[in-house]
């Protein structure tokens, strides 16, 4: 029988995982306490891996782990210089500290076309569906010919899929994630059941109507649940989720949230590009900074008139968080 999952399911697997958490914490699982009666379970994560494991329901708002530091008012002043420097007609930024620790954020209520940024719920869904029917990522696709998106890649891939091959589906995630191929995700969508998505951005509390309507927006909170699922492991088991945010680490674009931080930390991301009608260029980037032991979530949307100016932007930002994080941590 094929489960579908809910929120009400998904709440009764956090209120499960605290009761077993509160037997056997002492021995397997990491608290973040407040020493205020909040807290949050977490498996732990050993050297090299890219999750977390959230066994409970995040209701902590501190953690002894990272101080609880706002630099909101910081970093709206930044964001409002950095858009009078770059020419940029609307910036958002979404940062969170992924320790139980401070979320700040910059026009979180503005609303932007996601664009390829849903390459990844389309990459969690696959992921789930081989959970369910192993062997879906071993099956093979017939590349016929190109499809006209009636949009240009300005970042076109640098390794594309070859007409008239067949690709195993675990190629093809690849393709679409680390080259951000639009072939590949055309392909890929063709095949996958509708209803692993619907269910995916429905328990998230994400407007479905994203997954075919390419006019439709979210905010760029929303969008980030994405991440934060893969980085708790929540949704998918670990190894899916390490899985697929070791893929978001290969992605062959270096710039925007790559670019402001040192070569030497992981950075695991996936860009979006739109020209709208009003002649308006969109550009974002959204990913988890592996910052020694204190990950964050960074994710920046962008709209103006040059993308050049809009990824610069981006790479400012991401410095300039980069920094902040420096600060508070740094040796």
């Amino acid at each position: 029988m094929k489960i579908r999952y809910t929120k009400e399911l998904f709440i009764i697997g956090c209120v499960a995982a605290f009761f077993v958490g509160t037997i056997l914490g002492a021995t397997l699982f990491r608290y973040h306490s407040t020493g205020g009666g909040e807290f949050e379970v977490r498996l732990g994560a050993a050297e090299g891996d890219l999750t977390n494991p959230l066994l409970e329901c995040e209701i902590a708002h501190d953690t002894i782990a990272s101080r609880k530091e706002d630099f909101s008012t910081e970093l709206t002043n930044f964001a409002n210089q950095t858009k009078d420097t770059y020419g940029v007609s609307d910036l958002a930024i979404y940062y969170r500290d992924l320790n139980n620790g401070p979320i700040s954020g910059v026009n979180q209520g503005e609303t932007f076309a996601p664009a390829s940024l849903l390459k990844v719920p389309v990459l969690i869904a696959y992921l789930k569906w081989s959970e369910e029917q192993p062997g879906v990522l071993e099956e093979s696709i017939f590349y016929e010919a190109p499809v006209e998106l009636g949009y240009q890649q300005q970042f076109a891939p640098s390794v594309s899929l070859e007409v008239g091959r067949e690709y195993e589906v675990g190629e093809l995630l690849e393709y679409m994630i680390k080259y951000s191929d639009n072939q590949a995700l055309v392909l890929l969508f063709k095949r996958l059941p509708f209803h692993y998505q619907e269910d995916l951005y429905a328990l998230l509390g994400v407007d479905t109507s994203l997954i075919t309507n390419p006019t439709a927006e979210l905010t760029i909170r929303q969008y980030s649940i994405f991440f934060r699922v893969l980085f708790n492991a929540s949704f998918l088991s670990r190894t899916n989720s390490e899985y697929a945010l070791h893929l978001l680490t290969q992605t062959t674009f270096e710039d925007g949230v790559r670019a402001g931080v040192p070569i030497t930390v992981q950075v695991a991301h996936k860009f979006g590009e739109r020209k709208t009608v009003d002649g308006l260029q969109q550009f974002h980037d959204c990913g988890i900074v592996y910052y020694p032991k204190h990950p964050y979530l960074l994710c920046v949307m962008t709209r103006g008139t040059d993308v050049k100016s809009l990824i610069a932007a981006i790479a400012e930002t991401s410095e300039y968080v980069y920094h902040k994080i420096d600060e508070q941590y740094g040796q």
